[in-house]
């Protein structure tokens, strides 16, 4: 008879413990699913305020007749504003590199080299041409549908030009970077007044060998276009000059 007691003592106290510890489970499951549901919560509210933070700046920028031939955006699965660059610059090799309000800067891997020689080699007799590239048309495209003329300028202002810009390529070491391979493109108004500016800057980086990539650099903020009216004068611009766009 105690033993049969004892039976179902053991019996009612297993009863209750497995009951204790399915509830815990639950809890434990409640917990970590809420947890987790507030977690991607927090992870799309921080998507959707980068999305319309980076929409808002696509808004804001200041030439959009440039933003408009370089850029578009979709809404996506949660209708949250996404900017692109144009496909066939997607297709052609261009990724953004950094975009502001007043800048639009492009990079594009041209070629791998074993060495830092053999690579400038390649690049100073003409491996990529700059002048035949899509950025170059778009470009001029823009400005001409506008009845604006783009003045294309010598190579040998372009480290002038890029040395007074805000470059998206650091110096460091294992890094080689040149300002003065490619022609300046400066885009004029009906007035005679700059109002975008596109040069090329290159970069040599050493890894397994040497990738050498151009960066495309738009710039269209007033604070850049007033310094280049004031830093080069008419005389050293008609000097440089390589030929224009109508």
């Amino acid at each position: 008879m105690v033993f049969g007691k004892n039976m179902k003592r053991n019996g009612l106290l297993a009863l209750l413990i497995s009951g204790s510890i399915l509830t815990g489970c639950q809890q434990i499951d409640s917990i970590s699913n809420s947890t987790a549901n507030t977690f991607n919560k927090g992870k799309n509210a921080f998507g959707d305020w980068v999305e319309k933070s980076s929409f808002n700046e696509f808004q804001q920028m200041t030439n959009t007749s440039i933003r408009d031939k370089f850029l578009f955006y979709v809404n996506d699965e949660r209708d949250r504003k996404v900017v692109y660059l144009a496909k066939p610059l997607v297709a052609s090799g261009f990724n953004i590199e950094k975009r502001t309000t007043g800048t639009i800067h492009l990079v594009k891997l041209v070629n791998h080299e074993g060495t830092f020689a053999e690579a400038n080699r390649r690049i100073n007799n003409g491996i990529y041409n700059s002048e035949k590239d899509l950025p170059a048309k778009y470009f001029v495209d823009q400005a001409r549908a506008q009845g604006h003329e783009v003045r294309v300028y010598k190579s040998f202002l372009s480290s002038q030009v890029n040395s007074g810009l805000v470059q998206v390529i650091k110096d460091f070491d294992g890094a080689n970077n040149r300002y003065d391979v490619d022609p300046v493109y400066v885009e004029f108004n009906k007035e005679n007044r700059p109002v975008a500016i596109m040069t090329r800057s290159w970069q040599t980086l050493a890894g397994i060998g040497v990738d050498s990539r151009i960066y495309t650099n738009i710039y269209f903020a007033q604070d850049g276009l007033r310094w280049f009216e004031n830093r080069f004068s008419n005389s050293t611009l008609d000097n440089a000059l390589l030929r224009v766009y109508r």
